[in-house]
């Protein structure tokens, strides 16, 4: 997810209605945020659009370029906290790109697969699990959608969607469908470096494997992210990015903030780089909370945390 331009055009709704006549998806007005983020904190967005197809998609960038409008791309909303104002301009909601095929396979049992930006991590899983594909296991208990995968990334100790990426598939902000080969992506810890436009799925190089051991590899995996982080919470995952030394984790376990709290915001006990959202929490709890770990844990560590999750919206 990501922002596409620097516009911040307060937007005449009344107006901007009949520009938006062509689209044939799904439009909705001051849709809450706080209903397509993990974190279910977040303000209305101006306008939200569900592109039916590839044309829709088209059409809406040459509209937001035309009036000067900005927009923020939208997956799962996992590794997001949406400020209490909300966001302006148009918000892309790209969970109806949600085709997975089989592209390729050979005789040597490698295959390509190709996912839209819109299908969910776990689905993807269980499409190459019960094709009997291996490579895409260090996902298992990733939330989030191929398309915020790529954007950041997304790894575990396991391994990272730079090992598997093959083709990443994007729209240009003049309404271009390009394709990105690996070899021309700077990938670094929760980035990778793409052209400025919309991500639209990616292709992934794996290979032919038992199916039940893919299977229950993913399993084991799951398991073991259950034990130690509090999934199924109100989170958006790692707040925090590890730093060069050590885990962000220990640090502020260590100086003592699990369990802190403010407001419904607090450290989770479970796993201390996360914050959870333990009922009404609003993204200034969250906001006040994240000052409190940096400061404590670069006053008594040393250590500047970076943030990994993107803080998004207006306050």
């Amino acid at each position: 997810m990501k922002e596409c331009g620097d516009r911040n055009k307060n937007i005449n709704i009344k107006e901007f209605k009949k520009r938006l006549s062509s689209i044939k998806g799904e439009i909705r007005y001051g849709e809450p945020m706080k209903n397509y983020t993990s974190f279910k904190i977040g303000g209305p967005a101006d306008i939200m659009v569900f592109p039916q197809d590839l044309q829709d998609l088209a059409n809406l960038l040459h509209i937001a370029d035309e009036e000067k409008v900005s927009l923020f791309i939208l997956g799962r909303g996992t590794n997001i906290l949406v400020k209490d104002g909300g966001i302006r301009g148009i918000v892309v909601n790209l969970q109806r790109f949600d085709k997975i095929m089989i592209e390729s396979e050979d005789e040597n049992g490698e295959a390509v697969v190709f996912a839209e930006a819109g299908v969910n991590l776990s689905r993807l899983l269980n499409f190459t699990a019960s094709h009997g594909l291996t490579g895409l296991e260090f996902a298992a208990g990733i939330p989030g959608s191929v398309g915020g995968a790529v954007f950041m990334n997304a790894g575990s100790f396991n391994g990272e969607i730079k090992d598997v990426i093959r083709q990443v598939r994007m729209m240009d902000l003049k309404g271009n469908v390009i394709e990105i080969d690996r070899e021309d992506i700077r990938f670094g810890y929760r980035t990778a470096r793409l052209p400025k436009g919309i991500i639209l799925g990616g292709s992934f190089a794996l290979h032919k494997n038992n199916s039940k051991k893919i299977k229950d590899k993913i399993t084991a995996l799951i398991g073991s992210r259950k034990e130690k982080q509090p999934v199924g919470a109100r989170s958006a995952g790692s707040v925090f990015k590890n730093p060069a030394k050590g885990f962000a984790g220990a640090m502020i376990e260590s100086v003592g903030l699990k369990g802190y709290r403010i407001g419904d915001a607090e450290v989770s006990e479970k796993h201390a780089n996360f914050i959870v959202n333990k009922g009404r929490a609003v993204a200034k709890d969250v906001i006040k909370l994240i000052k409190v770990v940096k400061e404590r844990v670069k006053k008594e560590k040393g250590v500047a945390l970076k943030l990994e999750i993107k803080v998004v919206g207006k306050d």
